[in-house]
């Protein structure tokens, strides 16, 4: 995520002056031009000015000084990726999980304490599946509620499980909301290497967008048909038994790819020796060789 993005600032502001323009030029040869004409540029001014431009001006003031001493010690101590980075790349990614950090709202449900430490894990998910794509961001998808445990899936989403034989440790409700459970978030980051990471799973949900079809919105046009000739061949292999991939992966496209991406990230090894043509497009996808 670019702190202060110009070609995208400068892209809105060529987006507005047009539009301003346009919605002027019927009222310049009529009587109400005086009036109309300045309230259009006006609010377009405001837009620009008002709602725009000061996000990115937040960030490039918290990119100055993104993680505090310990926000760095926790990621070094949690999140072996961090801890293996460059101190360039180490800069930047802290300031991606900065600005991740101000502009997403996390939440504990039935008292769970939301920590700087639970909100770094959560951050360090999200981010390192973008973190080499710089232009991409996360939309508003509402708030990030973390759960104390299993939940159902009922659609009450309650935390008494009592009696439910599968209950669900992480969703992305189909209004908004992310629901992750805090000792599954916490367990994928002490182990990191078994293919689970609830965090990457959900997150990778986000990506997928509004329709989730297993073809995620930020694909180019050009890559849709290798990315889906690949897919459906690991697809099919998860319901012969003879991928690597979990089971689960199995339920639909949705859910293929998003544990996809935790083997990915997880297991890179195994899937590059294992599934060498779905490790080449998400490689490609995420701009990421792990």
């Amino acid at each position: 995520m670019e702190p202060f993005p110009r070609r995208r600032i400068l892209g809105r502001l060529r987006l507005t002056v047009l539009v301003c323009l346009l919605l002027s030029v019927p009222f310049l040869w009529q009587a109400r031009a005086p009036i109309v004409a300045p309230v259009v540029w006006i609010l377009g001014t405001g837009y620009f000015l008002g709602l725009f431009l000061p996000r990115y001006l937040r960030r490039r003031r918290l990119a100055r000084i993104p993680l505090s001493d310990a926000d760095r010690e926790i990621l070094e101590r949690r999140v072996s990726f961090y801890a293996a980075l460059s101190d360039a790349d180490r800069a930047e990614y802290g300031t991606d999980v900065a600005i991740f950090l101000a502009e997403h709202r996390i939440e504990g449900v039935d008292g769970v304490e939301v920590t700087r430490e639970v909100r770094l894990l959560v951050a360090a998910s999200a981010v390192r599946l973008v973190f080499r794509r710089p232009d991409w961001e996360y939309g508003d998808f509402g708030t990030i509620l973390i759960y104390p445990g299993g939940f159902r899936t009922d659609g009450t989403y309650s935390t008494d499980i009592a009696g439910e034989s599968d209950p669900a440790i992480g969703l992305v409700h189909s209004g908004g909301n992310v629901i992750l459970s805090l000792p599954h978030l916490q367990s994928a980051f002490r182990t990191g290497n078994d293919g689970l990471n609830v965090g990457y799973h959900e997150f990778a949900h986000v990506l997928d967008g509004t329709g989730p079809d297993g073809i995620p919105d930020a694909l180019d046009l050009g890559a849709y048909r290798p990315w889906v000739e690949v897919m459906q061949r690991e697809f099919e292999k998860v319901h012969k038994g003879r991928s690597l991939l979990r089971s689960y992966a199995g339920t639909d496209p949705a859910e293929f790819f998003a544990c996809a991406v935790e083997a990915f990230f997880e297991q890179p090894d195994k899937v590059r020796e294992k599934a060498p043509d779905l490790y080449a497009q998400l490689s490609r996808f995420f701009n990421q060789r792990p």
